[in-house]
Formats: structure tokens, C-alpha cells, sequence
């Protein structure tokens, strides 16, 4: 082959194919196939009778889309891209946006979750919540899409990965539920699913509630308090636990006014110049970790999660929207504001009555005033009533308003939900593309000398393009180098070498990689 595009994806799917990665997918989506068929007997579509090679080579092309420059399926139509010699067809759009819609009526999501968590190794769970921004023109809850910085619609992806860096589970919710209402409900399955009870979660969840929560489900959690719910070192009975080279030393101990409903035990960071940072956990949590392990299990969460969320941006498709499906119900911020107004409203009854109350009884010591003769301390009274008659007016006003707030809500009215399924589907998809990613750049770096990221690999060897001959003993494969300055070339010889010092092989023939210079 003259020119192959992309020349870096064919080799990772080489590597791909030696480590049996796409054969549990297959073989999970075969059995959704047929539990399917005897679920509903009288349906009938084209993924019902999809042959093993077919559901493979379909599958691959959602895989390595964004590989391919291909973020939205429809970007198969518009740029050039080498499924052809990837997956041995070439599909358009139609075809593979028709494969996904099956792949939701089939409930796919549930099947491939599994695979994500089938090789989790890490011990400790850290979970983090993605904002993405949606556009329609129908009435929709809305979150702070932090992208942004605005309150828009979209979706909120909740993602776990373990302390490898592995995404193990990924769930989509509506942007207005905040990750405090869901965090409980969504750890119990990982827990199962992951044999790890130690999750390891922003300040998004911190709260006593939550910590005793946890702690009654047998769950660790960790977390950072904020810094206004502490004085410093003296707000603990902080025990010295060790002193960095640095000169930052840490303790660790309970409050130091004991507190019966609190579950957390903290560790306290208090750099040599700085702010103190105080780090808690329950009672599994402190179990499971020493306590000078804290400070760094939660700073790890940057890299586990943080800038995993930025590659996967960038190379994953991880802010593609796939699916324009609405699901309508009920309108959760008019009932969240009718739920306030109504609080407020048995509020002011409850004021309005409390004043009506001391009005009554201050105007029947006037009274009784009166009816004594008394000067002075009739006077008083009279000045208290006057005082109390403007608070009780006052209360009667609120009360007449928060009313009137609540009669202008008017019914119950409907807002629109994104239907998550594809969206969910696809972003497995990314996640496990991550997975495999590292996975690969771990065994390439194992044979280099120098030390690239998977940002620099992938753009000096995956969107490159070159050539492919086959000879009856080797595969070799040419990468173009022109155009590259002295350093990337040199970093992208000794990939070349460490690539073939993997061992692939493509056809039972050892694959061999090798640098080209092309003419401009």
C-alpha cells in the first residue's frame, strides 16, 4: 500500500487484536443478541442477525473513530479515513449511527459496563462528575455546565476509576441533580461490581450526612473539609504523625469539641507557607489508609481523573453528544420551588401567628392597664402594642407575598430529560479506548529510554501517515517522518524500535516499523 493514513492506529489495533481485548465485547454483545430474541420474539432488525465478524468489524468502527478524526459519526461521510485497511469495510455514517440506535434498543450499556471493570486491579475508588452542554429548544432542567460557566442543559456524567488510573463505571444523570443526591446510590454497584469500598470524591460531597451515610453502609469515603468549617490546628485534638523534608507537617485526630454525630476522623496538612488543608474519612477509610497517606491518595485524584477528563477531550470524543432523544416529566425546578414557597409560606403563618399572639396579649395588659389607672406603664404598653402591630403588619405582608409567589407558579408543568442511552454507550466506548491506551503506552514505555506521553505519541505516530508492504515473512510498516524537528524525530525512531521490540505481529508475521522521510 503506496499511502496509509493513520498509520499509528493500525498498529495499535495489531497490539489490540494480541491481547484478545475486542473478543468479550463481541462475546458479551452475542449473548444481549440473544437474550433479546427470546425476550421479544416479534421484533426483528438487522443487529438480531449480525454474523460475529459483522458485530466485530461494526463495533471496531465506533472504537477507533476518534482516532480517525471522527469525533461525530457523521464525519465518516466528510474526511478521509483508512476503516477500510483498519477493519478490513468502509462504512458510512448511515450504517454505523443505524448500529448504535440498535445497540440502544438492545441495552448495550449494561452489557459492556462489565467489560470496563473486568480487569480492575486498584484497591481505592475515585469518582468525579463531567458537566457537558446540550442545545434544543425544548424546556429542559439545567445544571452549571462548568465548561461554560453558564446554567445550561446538557448531561452529567459520573465516572469511577481506580487508583491505576482504570475506568471501572460511568453513569449518566440530569445536570440539575447534584452529585450529592446521586453519590450514595451510584457507589453501592461500584462497590459490588469492584470489591473496593474506599471512594475517593471531591468536596462536591462534603457533609456529616454523607459520612454517616457511608458509614452505614460499610463504605469508606474521603474527602477535603472546606475552609471555613475550620479555625486551623486548633479546631482538632491533633495528634503530630510526621514532618516532610519540606518542613509540612501533619497530624491527625477527632475534633477537639467532641461531636456524637460525626463520624470523620481528620488529618491536617499544615505547610512551612500556606493555607491549611484538612483531609477526612470515616471510619473504613481509616482503616484502609495510614493516616499520612491521606494528603497524597486525594491530590492523586488530579491526575487519575482530572487530566484523564482532558485527553479523553482530546482524543476520546468525550464531549460528542450522540443522540437527540427527549424523555418529558415532570418539572423538577418548579417542584423544587414550590416545595421553597411552601416552606415559607407555613413559615409566615407561623410568624403571623406568633405576632397576632403577643399582639393580643400586649393589648389586654393595655387593658388591664387602663382599667388600674395606671400612667407610666401605660403608657409603655401603648408604645409595645404600636410596635408589635407594625411587626405583625410587616409578617402579614410577607405572608400575603409569599401567597402570591406561590399562586404565580401556576400548574404542574413538564421539562425534558436527554435520553442517555447512546450517549452512555458511546461513552464506554471512550472510556475503555482510554483504558486500552494506557495500557498500550505502558508496554511501549517499558522499552523506551525516553520518556513521551500519550498526547506527544499519539500525534507523532497515530495521525500520521506512511506505507504498509507484506512480504511472505514480515510485515513492515513506514511512518512519514518529514517535516518532524531533530527531537520528535529522534523520540519517534525510538518508538519505531520499541514498537518492534513489542513483538506484534499481523497475520502470524512479525511486524517490523520503520521511519520514512516523504517528499514534500
Amino acid at each position: 500500500m503506496p499511502r496509509l493514513a493513520f498509520v499509528g492506529v493500525h498498529l495499535f489495533a495489531n497490539w489490540l487484536d494480541q491481547q484478545h481485548t475486542v473478543e468479550p465485547v463481541v462475546a458479551q454483545l452475542q449473548q444481549a443478541v440473544e437474550t433479546y430474541k427470546h425476550g421479544h420474539p416479534d421484533e426483528d432488525f438487522a443487529l438480531l442477525h449480525h454474523r460475529e465478524q459483522t458485530l466485530r468489524r461494526r463495533f471496531q468502527a465506533l472504537f477507533f473513530a476518534p482516532l480517525l478524526g471522527s469525533e461525530r459519526l457523521s464525519g465518516f461521510d466528510t474526511h478521509e479515513h483508512p476503516l477500510e485497511t483498519l477493519v478490513g469495510r468502509g462504512y458510512h455514517s448511515a450504517t454505523l449511527g443505524q448500529f448504535l440506535g440498535q445497540l440502544e434498543r438492545l441495552g448495550a450499556a449494561e452489557v459492556l459496563l462489565p467489560v470496563l471493570s473486568a480487569d480492575q486491579v486498584g484497591q481505592r475508588i475515585y469518582v468525579d462528575g463531567h458537566m457537558m452542554a446540550s442545545w434544543s429548544r425544548l424546556p429542559m432542567h439545567k445544571g452549571k455546565i462548568t465548561m461554560l460557566g453558564r446554567i445550561m442543559a446538557g448531561s452529567q456524567a459520573v465516572m469511577a476509576h481506580d487508583d491505576t488510573g482504570r475506568a471501572v463505571l460511568v453513569a449518566y444523570y440530569a445536570p440539575d441533580l447534584h452529585l450529592s443526591q446521586i453519590i450514595l446510590a451510584y457507589c453501592q454497584p461500584v462497590a459490588e461490581a469492584t470489591g473496593s469500598a474506599v471512594f475517593v470524591i471531591d468536596r462536591a460531597v462534603n457533609s456529616v450526612a454523607l459520612a454517616e451515610a457511608f458509614d452505614e453502609q460499610g463504605l469508606g469515603l474521603l474527602c477535603m473539609l472546606d475552609d471555613n468549617e475550620h479555625a486551623g490546628l486548633e479546631s482538632f485534638e491533633a495528634t503530630s504523625v510526621e514532618t516532610l523534608e519540606d518542613g509540612t507537617r501533619v497530624y491527625s485526630g477527632p475534633w477537639k469539641e467532641a461531636r456524637t454525630d460525626d463520624p470523620r476522623h481528620f488529618v491536617i496538612v499544615q505547610a512551612a507557607e500556606g493555607k491549611t488543608l484538612v483531609s477526612w474519612g470515616t471510619p473504613q477509610g481509616q482503616d484502609a489508609l495510614e493516616a499520612k497517606e491521606w494528603p497524597g491518595v486525594y491530590r492523586a485524584q488530579n491526575e487519575i481523573q482530572e487530566h484523564r477528563c482532558k485527553d479523553m477531550i482530546d482524543h476520546g470524543a468525550l464531549n460528542t453528544n450522540y443522540g437527540r432523544k427527549k424523555i418529558l416529566g415532570a418539572d423538577r425546578q418548579q417542584q423544587r420551588q414550590q416545595a421553597q414557597l411552601d416552606q415559607s409560606l407555613e413559615t409566615a403563618h407561623k410568624r403571623v401567628d406568633k405576632k397576632a399572639a403577643a399582639l393580643k396579649a400586649q393589648q389586654d395588659k393595655v387593658a388591664a392597664s387602663a382599667s388600674k389607672g395606671h400612667g407610666k406603664r401605660l403608657e409603655q404598653r401603648r408604645r409595645t402594642v404600636l410596635t408589635l402591630e407594625q411587626a405583625c403588619t410587616e409578617a402579614k405582608a410577607t405572608q400575603a407575598k409569599c401567597a402570591e409567589q406561590a399562586a404565580t407558579l401556576g400548574p404542574a408543568g413538564q421539562r425534558a430529560d436527554r435520553d442517555f442511552r447512546k450517549q452512555t454507550i458511546m461513552t464506554i466506548r471512550t472510556l475503555g479506548l482510554e483504558n486500552w491506551l494506557r495500557a498500550f503506552m505502558g508496554a511501549l514505555t517499558a522499552t523506551l529510554h525516553t520518556k513521551g506521553s500519550l498526547p506527544q505519541v499519539l500525534s507523532l505516530l497515530f495521525e500520521r501517515s506512511g506505507s504498509r508492504m507484506e512480504t511472505p515473512s514480515q510485515v513492515l510498516y513506514w511512518v512519514n517522518s518529514a517535516g518532524l524537528s531533530l527531537a520528535n524525530r529522534r523520540l519517534l525512531s525510538e518508538v519505531a524500535q520499541g514498537l518492534c521490540a513489542m513483538g506484534l505481529q499481523e497475520k502470524g508475521k512479525p511486524v517490523h516499523v520503520r521511519l520514512k522521510d516523504l517528499p514534500p
